[in-house]
């Protein structure tokens, strides 16, 4: 199957201005075609379409351009099919039929486009499947692989260092499950050994890591082990009060501890300086070596947190001193 995948514009298409150049350049996406090749088309006697000197006003008129008309430009003449016109004739008409272009989903109507406009997505094998998955879109594609095969947990396999599906790999992976090998962690691909992923998790993505607490991720800029809110300190802060946290100069384990770091964590730098001169001074020697910690956890190295006994911030300390 071909790598090229026919590539929808983005949500921000009805804002684009209403120009010749956008209208074709977006329809070309969709049809597959480039856009020179959608004016080649156009221009066909004798239809004759083009930008000077009323192409969008013939574009937007179906009574002067009917489907019909185009239907016989673009599929009987010019071999495209004819589910891609439909989706391609709402951006030549203009933002109003553009908008309706814009929740279609490229992959799902890249795979109707194979097998079929009528196609029942629920009827096909991984097989067909798997191409069209994409860990970060929950559409039908991922809903009917959950539904199949989510009770084997982890089973998506992916290219090393990538978010690209290991199709082959997974697919013979699932098929000795099926058969009733055993579970397994680890597959190799490539002639490397990578982990399994269950359907929607996204391999190696790396999340902002909370300051005070190794492993954890933030959640929306916010810990979820002390409600401290890191959104507004900047990442160069953070990684100072890391430092800080790791030489056991400030805790967090009361109400009160937690008030006196949030007055103190928004100070610039060269005010806390003055306050915690040792961690400053591991703080510069780090940032010259660029050692500084990258603060980021990937969801699979993130731990669970672990409250403590009495402590009203579940705070636990993960510091080897």
């Amino acid at each position: 199957m071909s790598t090229e995948k026919s590539v929808l514009p983005n949500s921000n298409t009805s804002k684009l201005s209403d120009t010749w150049a956008n209208r074709i350049t977006q329809a070309a996406k969709v049809m597959g075609k480039t856009a020179q090749e959608i004016e080649t088309i156009l221009k066909t006697p004798p239809y004759l379409i083009q930008e000077q000197p009323i192409g969008l006003e013939l574009l937007s008129d179906e009574e002067a351009v009917p489907f019909g008309d185009l239907r016989k430009l673009f599929c009987e003449m010019n071999g495209i099919s004819l589910p891609q016109l439909r989706i391609g004739i709402k951006y030549l008409r203009g933002p109003k039929n553009s908008d309706k272009a814009e929740n279609i989903d490229p992959d799902i109507f890249e795979l109707q486009t194979k097998y079929g406009i009528k196609t029942q997505i629920e009827d096909l094998y991984i097989e067909q499947l798997l191409p069209y998955y994409n860990p970060r879109k929950k559409n039908i594609v991922h809903e009917v692989l959950s539904k199949k095969y989510g009770k084997h947990g982890k089973f998506i396999a992916f290219k090393p260092d990538s978010e690209e599906v290991a199709i082959e790999e997974t697919i013979n992976y699932i098929t000795d499950l099926e058969a009733g090998y055993s579970a397994e962690n680890s597959i190799e691909v490539d002639g490397e050994l990578v982990s399994l992923f269950a359907i929607g998790e996204i391999p190696f993505e790396m999340l902002e890591e909370d300051p005070f607490v190794q492993n954890i991720p933030l959640k929306r800029g916010r810990s979820t082990v002390n409600r401290i809110n890191w959104s507004d300190i900047s990442q160069e802060l953070r990684q100072f009060w890391r430092i800080v946290y790791d030489r056991g100069e400030i805790t967090i384990n009361t109400p009160k501890d937690r008030i006196d770091a949030m007055q103190l964590m928004k100070k610039p730098i060269e005010e806390l300086k003055n306050i915690f001169p040792e961690a400053y001074l591991d703080f510069k020697t780090m940032k010259k070596s660029k050692t500084l910690p990258n603060l980021v956890v990937s969801i699979q190295e993130a731990k669970t947190v672990k409250t403590v006994k009495n402590n009203p911030f579940g705070i636990y300390s993960n510091r080897s001193y």
